[in-house]
């Protein structure tokens, strides 16, 4: 049998996510959950139901197709248990819903199949161009990331990935050697304060950052999202500093805060807890920068990193 990966999106022409022209592959399931993830329906491994509340005529289909009993209509509302979805890799309340008010956030493709697209786009990436693996945490679907990782570079294309690093250090020990370019998410140098937008403390994090400023040979570019508040005190950036003079990690790119995948959370039937008021201005990220950049620290703000 061939490795079967759920993947969310494939962007091509991308241009943000390593260098030259890019395929960006968004494969399914994260270790964390953070308040700001544009990408919510990349959370969990398995499929995630869209529910689209103005397209949906409320005419029973997907409540009687359902096999699981987890929806039902009710005071003229669709109701529906995500907790009996979260098992479900049927999606038969897709049947006959003509509307498209549900969806479903992914597909399962093979090796093989994600390949054809990847060789297919390589003839509009130019020479700088390649792939980049994203998510979602892509090293969470390791087997699969490691083959298409592995098939890449042995075609001579550039390979990149965006890792939150809250995974075990095995998965990043088998991708590495396939690998030019990663992008390392740092959210917040204070565990607590990590674990409390994240849902997870960042030692794994930490740790997997000191491996692989040692032991990957490629590029290394540590990301950080800007979030006014919460990671952007003088404190917390001279944490950062110290930490990335300690273990020779040279360059650092700053995102700013933005609020761009917040329609996703309704559909998901989700809260977005983030304020959507509360966004980085230009003054609060040179301001930053510039304490990376008095460190001796290369820093670059949003898409400005030079590839």
């Amino acid at each position: 049998m061939e490795l079967k990966a759920n993947i969310f999106d494939i962007q091509g022409l991308s241009v943000h996510d390593g260098p030259g022209c890019r395929t960006v592959v968004f494969m399914q399931g994260c270790t964390l959950n953070c308040d700001w993830c544009s990408n919510p329906e990349g959370i969990s491994l398995s499929h995630a139901l869209f529910y689209d509340v103005s397209k949906c005529r409320l005419d029973g289909a997907c409540v009687s197709d359902c096999k699981f009993d987890a929806i039902e209509i009710k005071d003229h509302k669709l109701i529906i248990d995500r907790n009996i979805c979260k098992s479900c890799n049927d999606f038969s309340c897709l049947n006959n819903c003509y509307t498209k008010a549900l969806s479903i956030s992914s597909r399962e493709m093979n090796v093989s199949e994600l390949m054809e697209i990847i060789k297919r786009d390589r003839h509009f990436w130019g020479k700088d161009g390649g792939l980049t693996l994203s998510g979602g945490e892509p090293l969470l679907q390791i087997d699969f990331a490691e083959e298409i990782l592995k098939k890449s570079y042995d075609a001579y294309i550039h390979t990149a990935i965006e890792t939150c690093g809250n995974i075990p250090w095995q998965n990043y020990e088998r991708a590495i050697p396939y690998l030019d370019w990663i992008f390392f998410d740092l959210k917040n140098i204070d565990s607590n304060l990590h674990k409390m937008k994240t849902g997870a403390g960042n030692k794994q994090i930490v740790s997997n950052l000191i491996k692989l400023s040692k032991e990957f040979k490629g590029r290394l570019v540590v990301r950080i999202p800007v979030i006014p508040g919460y990671n952007n005190s003088i404190e917390i950036v001279n944490g950062y500093i110290k930490f990335f003079k300690e273990n020779d990690i040279s360059e650092v790119n700053l995102l700013p805060l933005h609020h761009l995948g917040r329609e996703k959370y309704q559909l998901l039937q989700k809260e977005y807890k983030m304020d959507a008021k509360n966004i980085p201005t230009n003054e609060d990220m040179n301001i930053m920068s510039s304490l990376f950049k008095n460190e001796g620290l290369k820093c670059y703000i949003g898409s400005s990193t030079p590839f």
